[in-house]
């Protein structure tokens, strides 16, 4: 079924903001409070990948054999960012493990419909 794109950018917008302001509280402000040199800090490239990666998706989704390739497209993007990151010691495996639940956070409220109908209490 076929979406009309007016309806997506409520949740492009809502998935931004989530990201911008979990980059403010996990990112920048333990890198005020401790310095730039942290590795726990949220990873802003991970974070940022993944709205990057939700936003192509709602042009992949259009077409179902398109999925699964993206999706491993996907994981092996944000592998090498999460390689990258730690041999520039620029991240640890916090840091990288914050990025990655900021971006499900922002993509979690964005579909917060779809995600109460599949996950109940």
């Amino acid at each position: 079924m076929f979406r009309h794109p007016q309806n997506h950018w409520p949740k492009i917008l809502t998935a931004a903001v989530v990201t911008a302001v979990g980059l403010l509280v996990f990112k920048y402000l333990p890198m005020s409070i401790w310095g730039r040199e942290i590795l726990f800090d949220a990873s802003g490239h991970v974070a940022s990948a993944i709205f990057v990666l939700y936003v192509l998706w709602f042009f992949i989704d259009q077409n179902k054999s398109w999925r699964m390739p993206f999706l491993i497209f996907s994981a092996l993007v944000l592998f090498v960012i999460a390689v990258q990151r730690i041999i520039d010691n620029a991240h640890n495996d916090i840091g990288l493990l914050g990025g990655l639940a900021l971006g499900l956070v922002a993509i979690a409220a964005a579909e917060r419909k779809n995600v109460r109908k599949k996950l109940r209490f």
